[in-house]
């Protein structure tokens, strides 16, 4: 660290951060950053006039975690001065900012920010067309497995013919894709990828039935049914929620939040997940996952994809008729207004990022690509349900968002 320190002296913002960025699954970051404060412990301003270094402080600063004020006010600097940027047409730096302000690269789905970062990339006077070109064509071999395997899950779906034996069923297992697809992307991970997906649909059909379709009684008894089957946590979670909506029941935030975790299907998905990745998920990583109390990144990446559901799906499925949301739950218990309960939500959102990002931290808890499924499938969560429920509306951003990713190639 000290070696580190001695590097940094007073190079360039930009230099600095790359090599910021290599130390954020440590504890000394904070330390870091430290280097960039005048006398009275202010982010010095000489660096806001570059962008390329704000943009990768703002990127470095979302690796924060709880009772760490620097890396805060780093992102509160970094978003202030480059907030700006993306009113000036004319900038060449506006788009780019525009898209991290929504996306930073923490929350960025992968596969979707490789597309966006080659075509950001190929603008660049000192980029390599070579390894652009191998860029290119890696992603649309890949797209074209996972369109092999959409084919695979299509016909599944046809050959279940719900339409005649639960015609109410939402037709989604192309949206129930993307959930396996950005948690795992290696092509090696077929066979998982179309399990998940399978799971998911049926999960979500029998969400459905537990929310809308089903009286009190028939869900009492499919509850006693599914107490044999693996699926019983959650089918529990389901039944708790019914009796909840059935009595007229508001719970309070602490006890809609570790039951929500639940219903959301997270603890499931990445349950089914994990046996589709190979000898990675070992006999350790199961009894580290099922282990009592969970895993904080698994809790806190579950109770983020219930928050988010919950902030921009309640109006249409109160509407409907559905157990109170995370956000009724909170204006209740809390006394105040929607407007206020989104941003106490949000605030928490926030917070569960950073336990997330305690457990990303070394020594690590579990082998790092089973702790990136987790932080995968959260942003899955973020990308489809930061502004509306695009599961449920699927014509909006969903049908660009899969035309991007699975339709149309990358032009070499």
């Amino acid at each position: 660290m000290h070696a580190y320190l001695q590097l940094v002296g007073k190079r360039l913002l930009t230099y600095n951060i790359v090599t910021l960025r290599l130390l954020c699954a440590t504890s000394y970051h904070s330390v870091a950053l430290a280097k960039f404060k005048d006398e009275k412990g202010y982010f010095n301003e000489d660096v806001s006039g570059d962008v390329k270094g704000l943009l990768s402080l703002y990127e470095a600063a979302y690796y924060r975690v709880n009772e760490e004020q620097v890396l805060d006010e780093a992102l509160v600097f970094a978003r202030t001065h480059l907030e700006p940027i993306t009113q000036l047409d004319d900038s060449p730096w506006a788009s780019q900012v525009r898209h991290s302000l929504k996306w930073p690269i923490l929350k960025g789905l992968p596969i979707r920010e490789s597309r966006h970062f080659m075509s950001i990339y190929q603008q660049e006077e000192s980029h390599n067309e070579a390894i652009l070109k191998l860029g290119k064509l890696d992603f649309n071999l890949v797209q074209k497995l996972h369109q092999h395997e959409l084919n695979i899950l299509t016909k599944w779906w046809m050959d279940l013919d719900t339409p005649t034996t639960l015609p109410f069923a939402r037709d989604r297992v192309i949206e129930c894709y993307m959930w396996p697809l950005g948690g795992f992307m290696r092509p090696d991970y077929t066979t998982g990828r179309i399990f998940v997906t399978k799971i998911t649909a049926l999960v979500s059909t029998l969400d459905d039935i537990f929310d809308v379709h089903g009286t009190i009684d028939e869900l009492e008894s499919i509850t006693k049914v599914m107490e044999r089957l693996a699926v019983k946590q959650i089918v529990r979670a389901f039944i708790k929620e019914a009796r909840w909506y059935n009595k007229g029941y508001v719970a309070t935030m602490e006890e809609h939040v570790p039951n929500g975790y639940v219903s959301i299907g997270y603890p499931l998905a990445i349950t089914v997940v994990y046996c589709g990745m190979g000898e990675v998920a070992s006999k350790e990583v199961f009894e580290w996952l099922f282990s009592q109390p969970n895993p904080k990144i698994l809790v806190a990446g579950s109770s983020i994809a219930r928050l988010m559901d919950d902030i921009v799906s309640h109006e249409f499925e109160q509407e409907r008729g559905h157990v109170a949301s995370s956000v009724e739950c909170y204006m209740k218990q809390y006394g105040v207004s929607k407007q206020e309960a989104y941003v106490g939500l949000n605030n928490l959102v926030e917070k569960l990022w950073k336990d997330m990002n305690e457990d990303l931290m070394l020594p690590l808890k579990a082998p790092l690509p089973i702790l990136m499924t987790i932080v995968n499938m959260v942003r899955v969560m973020d990308l489809l349900y930061k502004d509306e429920d695009t599961y449920t509306h699927a014509k909006t951003f969903m049908k660009e968002l899969l035309t991007n990713i699975l339709v149309d190639p990358v032009p070499i």
